[in-house]
């Protein structure tokens, strides 16, 4: 948490707004109840890949129910106050069992800014959640609301598939290479099954290190924020692990998180047999199929990484009855030129240690990124 003092402010007669006023596990449990959360929402996921001490967050209240909710990750420049407030996959603003409510999305929007924009005098950028209920209309909200969109996505494209086709819709929708890809998979043998925590983890630690010096790349994953994650969210929130096996050795594995109305791919890893076996073929199928089970509707794969093996991989999965969302962009909001000159710099930084990071890893693999198997 960060240090400043936390404080309700009255917004319009039923209407309240909380800030910094929950602590980390009693924010996740409050964040588990909204059918559009993630884990970049949940203080076990920000404080443990950035520290606490640039977690900020934000509840909207009506007749005292938490009805929206926003945590930010604070950038600002050593000495001084002037920096970024990031606000990821946000606004919170659809509780379980309820369709969502764009003037509680609204409202959350115009608290973010008093309280980032205006009192701290931050700039501050929302990246809408990418979903196909309320992409457009949240960026909607925020051009209302005086937002811009000044950079554009590197990775716009996000990839769902639609969980809760029965077994028949579900083979048909995806692509024909994608199930002849399928096929020679399960030819092969390959089983998959959810692995208990502890040793999963230790398993799929042991592959991600297999794939990373296969691709020659030093891998930015946070793979060290699952413990955390494992042992501080609520139960249905925490990581699962899925590996795949060949004649008892494991050869793939995923991390996947269930939240709220969503499953999303965390990490993958491969070992080098997986290629020829086609294991993420299996994998991922297994996958779509165990969430079918449950009472989500999407399965997001997440971007494509500039690299058109992934986009064919994914789009091959997604299939016919799935969705290609595209991110409309980082959405940026300000109230003095101090703070667009502080944000400015910064995402400069981020900027060149991207493209650092992209040409290290095309320098490893000849000249192209390499698609995960």
């Amino acid at each position: 948490m960060i240090a400043e003092p936390s404080f309700a402010a009255a917004v319009g007669g039923r209407w309240t707004v909380d800030v910094d006023a929950l602590a980390p596990r009693a924010w996740d449990d409050l964040v588990a109840g909204f059918a559009d959360a993630s884990y970049d929402q949940t203080a076990s996921w920000v404080d443990a890949r950035w520290g606490a001490q640039r977690s900020s967050h934000l509840v909207l209240r009506r007749d005292g129910r938490p009805v929206a909710a926003a945590c930010a990750v604070l950038f600002r420049w050593p000495g001084i106050r002037r920096g970024i407030a990031y606000v990821k996959w946000a606004p919170l603003c659809r509780p379980r069992d309820e369709p969502s409510a764009v003037d509680a999305y609204r409202r959350c929007v115009d608290a973010l800014v008093a309280e980032y924009c205006t009192r701290r005098g931050l700039y501050l950028t929302v990246l809408p959640r990418v979903s196909p209920e309320d992409h457009e209309a949240h960026g909607r909200v925020l051009r209302e609301r005086g937002f811009v969109v000044r950079r554009p996505m590197l990775d716009p494209n996000r990839y769902l598939v639609d969980v809760t086709l029965d077994p028949v819709a579900r083979l048909a929708s995806i692509a024909q290479k994608w199930r002849y890809n399928l096929r020679r998979a399960l030819a092969s043998g390959i089983e998959c099954r959810l692995a208990d925590f502890e040793p999963g983890l230790a398993t799929f630690t042991t592959l991600h290190g297999r794939m990373r010096a296969r691709k020659r790349y030093a891998a930015a994953e946070a793979l060290h924020a699952l413990p955390a994650l494992a042992a501080n969210l609520p139960e249905r929130m925490r990581p699962r692990i899925v590996l795949a096996f060949r004649a008892g050795t494991p050869v793939a594995g995923a991390v996947v998180a269930v939240c709220g109305d969503t499953a999303y791919y965390v990490f993958g890893a491969t070992d080098d047999a997986a290629l020829d076996l086609k294991a993420g073929y299996a994998l991922q199928w297994w996958i779509v199929e165990w969430l079918s089970t449950l009472p989500i509707r999407w399965y997001d794969l997440g971007g494509e990484a500039l690299d058109a093996g992934l986009r064919q991989f994914k789009k091959g999965l997604v299939g016919k009855r799935g969705v290609i969302v595209a991110a409309s962009g980082e959405y940026d909001r300000w109230t003095g030129v101090g703070a667009r000159l502080a944000a400015d710099s910064i995402y400069r930084l981020r900027d060149v240690g991207r493209a650092l990071r992209l040409l290290r890893l095309r320098h490893a693999n000849g000249g192209a990124t390499d698609a995960p198997a």
